[in-house]
């Protein structure tokens, strides 16, 4: 059983107009405080925090994107393990922190040296909630001693009325048509024309080919396509948010996303 940890919970009523019914989320707050935890003054140790939101409303649904949401949480954790992944998954947040810190403990012994403290931090809210749609964006920051800090999003939606994660294709009808809709906002806001090539102004492309995101969520004033660095371009170049207007996706936006 693992306690070292502090946990807060505290509700709030969730401002969602176009909801049919304002939905109660509860916040969830967790740090590690076990052993192991970081030493300002020695450099030695982890940092783990998560900061995120569950839906309070007692249905089958609202269960299944909870569970959903925990589980990405946990999932977060286990991505950072500098070593071979735990065949044995864990199942609450303060398993996945142990696992962290003990990974941290494996490479300061066999290395020596790790570069200071860990840091890890989790922030997850909601950006959408239609009648059909929730759409959760979480933040990732994570100081693991590379060469530098790592801080990236991502971005799930869920149907309400089932609970279900949804996939692109399930917000649009063709993401072939979707393509050069995105590509040409996309050229607008980075300020590259038709004729330039993206690959010569410092972008990834396939053989030339615009490539849509990983991470689509819905919006309140449209799709939301996030390109974290290094997905489309160098780290430098930093994260890509682009928003796509409802009225120029009408003819390929899934019934009843909105």
């Amino acid at each position: 059983m693992f306690t070292a940890c502090r946990v807060s919970t505290s509700s709030i009523e969730l401002d969602a107009p176009s909801s049919p019914e304002k939905p109660t989320i509860q916040r969830q707050q967790y740090e590690y405080t076990g052993a192991g935890r970081c030493d300002t003054t020695t450099r030695r140790g982890i940092s783990f925090r998560a900061d995120y939101v569950l839906l309070k409303d007692p249905t089958k649904a609202s269960q299944i994107i909870n569970d959903s949401v925990q589980a990405l949480v946990r999932s977060s954790v286990m991505g950072w393990l500098d070593s071979a992944p735990d065949t044995r998954q864990p199942t609450d947040l303060a398993a996945a922190a142990h696992l962290f810190a003990a990974d941290y403990r494996r490479l300061l012994k066999d290395v020596g040296m790790v570069g200071g403290c860990w840091e890890l931090e989790i922030k997850g809210d909601t950006v959408y909630v239609g009648p059909q749609v929730l759409t959760i964006r979480m933040e990732t920051y994570a100081n693991t001693g590379g060469a530098h800090p790592n801080t990236f999003s991502t971005y799930y939606s869920f149907d309400r009325a089932t609970g279900r994660q949804l996939r692109l294709s399930d917000l649009v009808t063709d993401t072939t048509a979707l393509a050069p809709i995105v590509e040409r906002i996309f050229r607008l806001k980075q300020g590259i024309s038709e004729e330039q090539r993206l690959e010569e102004e410092g972008y990834f492309a396939e053989t030339g080919r615009f490539v849509l995101p990983e991470h689509v969520g819905v919006g309140r004033k449209g799709l939301i396509f996030y390109y974290n660095p290094y997905e489309i371009a160098a780290y430098a170049q930093g994260p890509i948010e682009i928003v796509v207007p409802y009225r120029e996706i009408k003819e390929v936006l899934q019934e009843g996303v909105l």
